[in-house]
């Protein structure tokens, strides 16, 4: 198990001290030596881990993103909660070398590709389970914000400034034009259409206008690979 120092260690690399040091213990027991001793994993822990996270993230983009809709959103968090994204953050604190595998260390990486995302997830419960939500909001924000803000700048803010800088160089006019609005008051469906030079060339939906527009621009940035 972890001894003192390594627990000690953990704490400062990950921000957050324990009340409950067996939580954190507990979070760092991997499934394949908590079957070989009989004890506990974190498996359980990388479940409510990841609600908590998803919950977390969820939060934080409806907050900032008062503009995208249901659909961006999802795709937003999608990438925020996903092992690529979560794989950066937990080898820039140094900590997947105490997760206690029956193996050795040496071999943590070929045990799972997401073996780096499952051990953020059993933190945040861990967290969670000690601190109550603050806690595991404050820690998620300081580990996840920046990678937050770059996936809603991808489906945000960077489809219309992209194209709007494409058409500036290539000295074409663009226009968002409106085509129809479905739906209720309370949950409004708009769709708008892009023109280049005048020829339709992509349609969003949203549930706002800029919404709306912000999916046609991103159909036709990803269409048009313009970086």
């Amino acid at each position: 198990m972890l001894s003192k120092s390594e627990i000690a260690a953990i704490e400062r690399r990950i921000g957050y001290t324990f009340s409950d040091k067996q939580l954190l213990e507990q979070a760092f027991v991997h499934s394949s030596l908590a079957k070989r001793k009989n004890i506990s994993d974190n498996e359980r822990m990388e479940f409510f881990g990841d609600a908590v996270l998803e919950y977390l993230s969820s939060e934080y983009l409806f907050d900032i993103y008062t503009n995208s809709d249901a659909g961006q959103l999802s795709a937003m968090r999608s990438q925020v909660v996903s092992a690529d994204a979560l794989r950066p953050v937990v080898l820039k604190m140094d900590i997947l070398q105490y997760l206690q595998v029956a193996n050795g260390a040496g071999k943590i990486k070929k045990i799972s590709r997401k073996i780096e995302a499952n051990l953020y997830e059993a933190i945040l419960c861990a967290i969670y389970l000690d601190g109550g939500i603050d806690s595991a909001r404050k820690f998620v924000l300081s580990t996840l914000e920046q990678t937050m803000v770059n996936a809603g700048n991808i489906f945000v803010k960077d489809s219309k400034t992209l194209l709007q800088e494409y058409c500036q160089k290539n000295k074409s006019s663009i226009e968002y034009r409106f085509v129809d609005k479905s739906g209720p008051d309370n949950d409004p469906e708009f769709k708008y259409e892009l023109l280049i030079d005048g020829k339709r060339v992509a349609e969003g939906t949203g549930q706002s206008i800029k919404a709306a527009e912000q999916d046609a621009a991103h159909k036709i940035v990803v269409k048009w690979r313009i970086d």
